[in-house]
């Protein structure tokens, strides 16, 4: 709850707010620790409607600490992708929209906000903390707070309260917001029909097709076209730090979770953090992998952008020390763990054993990027000859229920084991994947299978396979003993990650894939 002082200040902004009088109103909001009481009451045509199509705005009430009057006609839609997305009826996620049906109150001068589940985030502090860290490294981000949220009388519990992409923010962080603002969606890269968020730019995405292009044609030796397009400087910092505080779901390794700016002056296009709920979850993630995603795969292509980019780690790793970022957690978790007290005494109880846990992360992370940061350049994998390159690191990507993939012994050679359940309807399927650095070539992957009972799926399709990227090898379906499995691809890059997967999608069945039958064998140049 925000204090007296506070509230008075709230009073003063749930009204209409002129740019001209303050250019940021909601500074101070965002720089204060605390919680505020967010009740969002729904009309029953109102819920049904986000029942069968939460993605579109809904009428609903809102009011802010106790102040019945303070809304009394805004938009509410549903948000989250697949991790976060939860049913009206369930744990929903809100974007709310204060003059969506043309009311002029604002809530500390913001007219879009948006209100997060934090479902993958049991400390509610990580989207608050990338953030912090982005803004303090000088890169522009979304500001973070808390919301103690009620839905028609029901206590939700603590929520994020995060601006939204809107003018507003373009106008606080851009010199110039004239331009186009693209969203991300979920795991879309820059050549998957982004869609357009803001901005007064033109709608016919030639400034996404331009990118892409040179992006597809880029050439370490000719770096100019792309330097043309993008703030390289500002671009590298946004890789480093997704690096450094682990968002494996954000663009760079994950094409996932950003905004894309693409300013009226060429050259300034930037890239914008998002969907940070996740982040320090593995102390060990490699900073130094080169990335998947299109853009920062081709920056990566160039030594002398790779070489200022491991600069950029080492002197942005001291926004991470964790004497600075202890003490910032605790002073952040205090207000959040003082609201729950009042409301749920074990919610409070898991958030401050979460809280702690992140404190471990961000520590164990720091002590692996101090020496990490400094390792040698990762470097492709050196081929004999025609000899098959043996691979061993397999992870297991069980994407559906029923199915389980493990590693076993089967008549007396360790295999990468897939189990389909044949019981019930559902469609199985998993896979076992590896990332491997390749330099410009052909290449085959090898592997020797067999199935037991592999079931298709209703289409006819389905069974076992290899894919790189859309590529994929013949199946195999039914009953098939050892057969041998290949399948060709080509890397055009100066070298480049590539994930190689050994799939399974069927009805129920059995599949062994030999361990000692994996690898890849360097079939020529390009």
């Amino acid at each position: 709850m925000l204090r007296a002082a506070a509230l008075s200040l709230l009073a003063t902004s749930v009204v209409a707010q002129s740019p001209t009088r303050d250019a940021d109103p909601a500074r101070e909001f965002f720089a204060r620790p605390g919680v505020i009481d967010v009740r969002i009451a729904l009309l029953a045509e109102a819920r049904q409607q986000l029942r069968d199509k939460p993605r579109e705005y809904a009428h609903a009430t809102l009011s802010i600490d106790g102040d019945d009057a303070s809304f009394v006609d805004v938009g509410v839609k549903l948000k989250g992708a697949a991790g976060s997305f939860q049913q009206i009826d369930e744990h929903p996620g809100f974007t709310v929209n204060l003059g969506k049906w043309g009311g002029e109150a604002r809530l500390h001068g913001l007219k879009r906000f948006h209100l997060n589940n934090c479902v993958q985030d049991d400390s509610h502090l990580c989207e608050w903390l990338g953030n912090d860290i982005f803004a303090a490294a000088g890169y522009p981000a979304p500001r973070v707070s808390h919301a103690h949220v009620w839905l028609d009388g029901q206590d939700m519990g603590l929520y994020v309260l995060r601006e939204g992409f809107d003018k507003q923010f373009l106008a606080r962080v851009f010199p110039d917001a004239h331009g186009n603002l693209y969203d991300g969606g979920f795991c879309h890269d820059i050549d998957e029909g982004l869609e357009k968020d803001e901005g007064d730019g033109p709608d016919d995405h030639a400034d996404l097709r331009r990118l892409t292009e040179v992006c597809r044609a880029f050439d370490p030796e000719r770096s100019a076209a792309l330097a043309g397009m993008i703030d390289v400087d500002a671009f590298l910092d946004f890789m480093a730090l997704e690096a450094l505080v682990g968002h494996w779901d954000g663009y760079c390794q994950n094409q996932n979770n950003f905004r894309l700016w693409f300013d009226a002056a060429p050259g300034r296009t930037k890239f914008l953090p998002h969907g940070m709920d996740q982040i320090f979850d593995d102390a060990d993630r490699s900073v130094l992998d080169h990335p998947q995603a299109l853009v920062a795969g081709a920056v990566a292509q160039s030594p002398e952008w790779r070489k200022r980019y491991r600069k950029r780690l080492d002197d942005l790793l001291p926004l991470l020390s964790p004497k600075k970022l202890r003490a910032r957690l605790k002073a952040r978790a205090a207000p959040l763990l003082d609201d729950l007290k009042k409301h749920d005494r074990d919610a409070a109880a898991a958030l401050d054993r979460a809280v702690a846990g992140l404190i471990e992360r961000v520590e164990a992370r720091y002590k692996f990027l101090q020496k990490h940061v400094r390792e040698p350049e990762p470097s492709p994998i050196t081929f004999r000859g025609d000899a098959l390159h043996k691979l061993d690191k397999w992870n297991a990507a069980g994407e559906t229920d029923g199915i389980t993939l493990k590693k076993r012994s089967y008549q007396g050679a360790t295999s990468l084991h897939f189990e389909l359940d044949r019981r019930g309807d559902g469609e199985r399927r998993g896979a076992f994947r590896t990332k491997v650095l390749l330099s410009r070539g052909r290449y085959r992957l090898c592997a020797t299978a067999r199935c037991d009972d592999l079931r298709a799926l209703d289409d006819g399709g389905g069974g076992a396979s290899m894919r790189v990227g859309d590529a994929h090898s013949a199946p195999l379906l039914g009953d098939q003993r050892w057969t041998p499995l290949e399948l060709e691809f080509e890397v055009h890059e100066y070298q480049r990650p590539i994930e190689l997967r050994l799939e399974v999608a069927g009805r129920g069945g059995k599949v062994w894939f030999r361990s000692d039958s994996l690898g890849l064998v360097r079939v020529g140049d390009l």
